[in-house]
């Protein structure tokens, strides 16, 4: 019986719409681009805030991944990550910012 929890028929189907509230499209993003932030940071060896300050610094966050979420994540993390590495350093070059 799928899609139903059965606690009172002793079945061991469980399912997470019921009993817990499902995240609203801008938490998902939210914790999407924490997880960006996150995996670069580990990909490069530094600290997430330090990448957090990069991608604000050229607005890779407001004006790249929450926009095009819908895209980005559908991506493997591996691959996510590494665009959103080229993609911040090739804007830190085009837009004058430092690391």
């Amino acid at each position: 019986m799928l899609g139903k929890t059965s606690l009172n028929n002793r079945t061991d189907t469980y399912v997470w719409d019921e009993g817990y509230p499902h995240p609203t499209e801008q938490e998902r993003i939210v914790t999407f681009v924490s997880s960006c932030i996150e995996s670069a940071a580990e990909k490069l060896g530094c600290k997430a805030t330090e990448i957090y300050r990069r991608m604000e610094r050229v607005g890779l966050i407001h004006d790249y991944i929450i926009p095009y979420y819908d895209t980005i994540h559908t991506e493997s993390r591996e691959n996510v990550t590494a665009d959103i590495i080229e993609t911040l350093e090739f804007w830190e070059k085009q837009k004058g910012g430092s690391q």
